[in-house]
């Protein structure tokens, strides 16, 4: 396998970061800070190449809002359903509130293109999803989580984390990097999350190893079984695949990095243990990235072309 190949497989940083962190451990006073900076440089590189006009908005109007409803909607709620079987644990359960009020992941683009669905649509979604967080999440968190959860402290993160790299990302596209120095880098960056996530937390990590393995099953509950259930349920409401796709990447993958910085910052002295369910989520929906990407034309083929235009027949 040719080198690039290596350096441009999430499930090898992933994994590496997975290892350092149980290995070496990362008790450093700045890890918040550390993680923000990991966090923002990512997103901005990951967001280079996104572009829109004003009127795909209303072309994909209807879709948009299947968007918001599949990631604030269908992710925010199973993920806080997950998190009740931690509510007697009240650091756990304010990492799972904190997980489920971020908004999906930038890579939700990247994966609606590498499984065939709909670029356009999930440019568009993620965009006003985004928007959308600025004020939910803060929302979210304060209805849930009542007085433990400043809104406004929540909102200044949140602008940060999202203007910020938006902003960068006009820079970034300067500097016309290639796709695969682009992948490293987004990859190198997860490594380092992970590492910090988990390596912040390692002792806990050995000292109650059957917590952890809890977080593990759930997660791969809230990621693979029920990716599995919206397959099924959207094929037999006669979505159209290409949209399907967008829907069902928004609906698994949460910006658990963010969730990760977002709970560091606000909840590092307060509730350390906070930042595990992020954490283990992060490792899983790589995972689950790694293994759908190579399941769903099993699981939901692609539209067969027309013969003699190689266009695919309209979704009834």
């Amino acid at each position: 396998m040719p080198l690039i190949n290596v350096l441009c497989d999430v499930k090898i940083w992933v994994f590496l970061g997975i290892l350092l962190a149980l290995v070496f451990g990362f008790d450093n006073p700045d890890a918040s800070t550390i993680l923000m900076g990991v966090l923002i440089a990512q997103m901005a590189v990951s967001l280079d190449g996104i572009q829109f006009r004003k009127d795909d908005f209303k072309t994909y109007d209807k879709q948009i809002v299947g968007c918001i409803i599949a990631c604030f909607g269908i992710n925010t709620l199973l993920t806080l359903a997950t998190g009740l079987f931690f509510i007697d644990d009240s650091h756990l359960w304010t990492g799972w509130v904190m997980l489920s009020s971020v908004p999906c992941a930038v890579s939700v683009v990247v994966s609606s293109l590498v499984m065939k669905g709909d670029a356009k649509l999930s440019v568009l979604g993620l965009t006003v999803i985004y928007v959308c967080a600025i004020a939910l999440t803060p929302l979210i968190t304060k209805v849930i989580l009542g007085s433990a959860a400043d809104p406004l402290e929540i909102l200044k993160y949140i602008v940060m984390f999202i203007a910020i790299p938006f902003a960068l990302s006009f820079v970034v596209k300067r500097l016309h990097l290639k796709r695969e120095v682009k992948s490293v880098f987004i990859n190198l960056m997860m490594l380092l999350m992970v590492f910090i996530g988990l390596g912040s937390r390692r002792d806990f990590i050995f000292s109650d190893v059957d917590v952890v393995m809890w977080l593990v099953v759930a997660c791969i509950f809230r990621t693979f079984v029920l990716g599995i259930v919206l397959v099924v349920l959207m094929k037999r409401m006669g979505v159209k695949r290409e949209n399907g796709i967008v829907y069902l990447v928004m609906a698994a993958w949460k910006n658990s990095g963010m969730s990760i910085s977002l709970t560091m910052a606000l909840f590092a002295t307060t509730m350390p243990d906070a930042v595990l369910p992020c954490a283990v989520s992060l490792v899983v929906e790589a995972a689950w990235f790694a293994v759908m990407s190579k399941l769903i034309d099993r699981i939901w083929p692609p539209e067969p072309e027309v013969p003699g235009n190689g266009q695919t027949p309209a979704a009834a």
